[in-house]
């Protein structure tokens, strides 16, 4: 299923509004409006609304992916677990990822402009560990984006997390040349 949402995001929207708008109206007519051409013009408006901050949010993720793919990055989260305490060692740092061979670049970055906010890293990965998790309660409290998978980087400064789609996982961990644990032959 949520393969073919991905695919069709446009159609997905479509079939989201057709159903918001006839909750939006039995609730309309059910406790707001005293007659059904009202609750219908009352719904169509609010769901409008709705469908349009939908639509262009989904043009712009679509132009923001299309946009790192051509570059070969990835949106990506970080965070250092093993920092001492006290040094923000639960907050993800949104950014750019750029990996490669043995290593990943990354830029932080803000909001879906993508602008630099920061200094960028360059990060020597020792080891991907093969085990990959859902983003939940406190892991993901401060990512705003569904739907994340996060995995560990054994570095020369130690464990880093990597959060992102799980496809752009698939593609670092493949550029990264599949560096686990599994793929050496240890456990």
């Amino acid at each position: 299923m949520k393969e073919w949402v991905r695919a069709h995001p446009y159609l997905t929207l479509t079939v989201g509004y057709v159903l918001l708008f006839v909750l939006a109206t039995a609730i309309w007519w059910a406790f707001g409006q005293q007659n059904l051409e009202n609750a219908i013009i009352t719904a169509a408006m609010w769901t409008l609304a709705y469908g349009l901050l939908a639509f262009f949010e989904t043009k712009r993720r679509r132009k923001t992916r299309a946009r790192l793919d051509e570059h070969g990055q990835i949106m990506a989260y970080i965070r250092y677990p093993d920092s001492p305490a006290g040094s923000l060692t639960s907050i993800w740092n949104q950014g750019i990822a750029t990996p490669s061979t043995g290593s990943i670049h990354f830029q932080p970055a803000v909001y879906d402009t993508l602008e630099p906010s920061g200094r960028a890293t360059t990060i020597k990965v020792q080891e991907l560990l093969p085990q990959r998790r859902k983003l939940r309660g406190k892991d993901g409290r401060y990512i705003q984006v569904p739907g994340l998978e996060a995995m560990t980087l054994l570095t020369d400064e130690g464990k880093v997390d990597v959060a992102a789609r799980p496809e752009s996982l698939d593609k670092m961990s493949e550029v990264l040349g599949g560096r686990s644990a599994a793929a050496d032959g240890r456990s």
